[in-house]
């Protein structure tokens, strides 16, 4: 969900101008709910930032809550997170790796952080924001990783004896406290500068629970 909407109506090679259309509404989106709120944001809005008619809008989406939510699915698909099948064959830790550095980039952006805030400010009204985010998000990204590892505890390269805990362990390990500080509005620039060196931290405590020896 960038902060700056895309109004440029012409196509990107290789999209049509309906996709292309789409793709603007979508950031138009995004920049609105994270700099004004969700409740406070109209389609007409939307529609006015994006450069396109309401009823475009509504053609795309049907509603602001089917924005949110495939906003929310395209800003994972950006951060490369569900957005193609595992790849079972690389070493289960290169695999990781890259794994950890996707979502955390993604839950630490301005973006991820931002909705994260505005389910926060929802969260005392009669919304379904924050269902809506728990399935758009961080639901589809557990299943991938617990598919992943259930499949590598198939073919004997993990020992788990809980893949539903392992997944969890693992997501909110690597989430860092860099996504806190960021909710809350601390400085992260010292947490994100040790980014590195924490993450290779998690995956070293995670292999050494879970890994097969060879």
């Amino acid at each position: 969900m960038s902060q700056t909407a895309t109004l440029d109506n012409r196509a990107a090679p290789g999209r049509n101008k309906d996709e292309d259309k789409g793709n603007q509404i979508l950031e138009a989106a995004g920049a609105l709910f994270l700099n004004e709120g969700f409740s406070t944001v109209s389609m007409a809005q939307i529609a006015r930032h994006a450069g396109v008619s309401k009823q475009t809008v509504y053609s795309h989406y049907g509603s602001k809550e089917a924005l949110l939510s495939a906003a929310i699915e395209k800003k994972c698909a950006d951060y490369e997170i569900n957005s193609h099948t595992p790849d079972y064959d690389r070493p289960v830790r290169d695999y990781l790796h890259d794994f950890a550095q996707h979502f955390n980039d993604l839950v630490t952006s301005e973006a991820g952080i931002g909705i994260h805030r505005i389910c926060i400010a929802e969260a005392d009204k009669p919304s379904r924001i924050a269902e809506l985010f728990w399935h758009a998000g961080p639901e589809p990204i557990k299943q991938q990783l617990t598919q992943y590892l259930e499949e590598q505890v198939k073919r004997g390269r993990l020992h788990i004896d809980n893949v539903q805990f392992a997944a969890d362990q693992l997501l909110f390990m690597i989430k860092s406290d860099v996504h806190m500080r960021g909710v809350l509005g601390l400085p992260t620039d010292q947490a994100r500068r040790e980014l590195p060196a924490y993450l290779e931290s998690c995956l070293n405590v995670f292999m050494r629970a879970y890994g097969v020896d060879d």
